[in-house]
């Protein structure tokens, strides 16, 4: 208890504990990176990343063969999400599973009500902000995952935000 109290008089962080049972998670898939949330959707998923684009298209979270496949982070992006421009992927679902709910983003009111999307991982949780909501292929420059400085990236955001703003 005392050392607690010194380290938050000193400003050290008490240590992470996730809401999320990660140890569990990995036992039904050891690809498993992180979980996402987005408050006030139905968007609420482990996050997977392996070798490849193709395996979580058809594959579910569990490792079976599902048309529903599994939300997962390219596998060009950092696992620990701490590069610039991290890549999700997941289907549009007809049901409206999945990342069906994303396509709402398209209406300002919901866009400006549904702002905050958090990551929990084993080691922090992230809380990230909004600023656009693109719809595309997920092919050639769109999956860029480095750049050159941070002025590269700023350009690289400002290029791909274009045709919407």
């Amino acid at each position: 208890r005392q050392r607690a109290q010194r380290m938050r008089q000193e400003g050290e962080s008490e240590k992470y504990e996730p809401p999320i049972d990660f140890t569990a998670l990995r036992q039904i898939n050891p690809e498993t990176i992180a979980w996402l949330t987005i408050p006030g959707t139905e968007i609420d998923y482990p996050i997977v990343q392996t070798d490849n684009n193709d395996t979580y298209l058809t594959t579910g979270f569990d490792k079976n063969a599902s048309a529903s496949g599994a939300i997962y982070l390219d596998c060009d992006s950092d696992g620990a999400l701490t590069g610039k421009h991290s890549i999700f992927y997941g289907h549009h679902m007809r049901d409206g599973s999945m990342f069906a709910e994303l396509v709402k983003f398209k209406k300002e009111d919901f866009f400006n009500s549904h702002r905050e999307i958090i990551l929990y991982t084993p080691q922090r949780e992230l809380r990230l902000r909004t600023v656009a909501a693109l719809y595309g292929n997920a092919d050639g420059e769109k999956r860029r995952t480095e750049f050159p400085s941070e002025e590269g990236f700023r350009q690289y955001i400002d290029e791909m935000t274009k045709p919407f703003l």
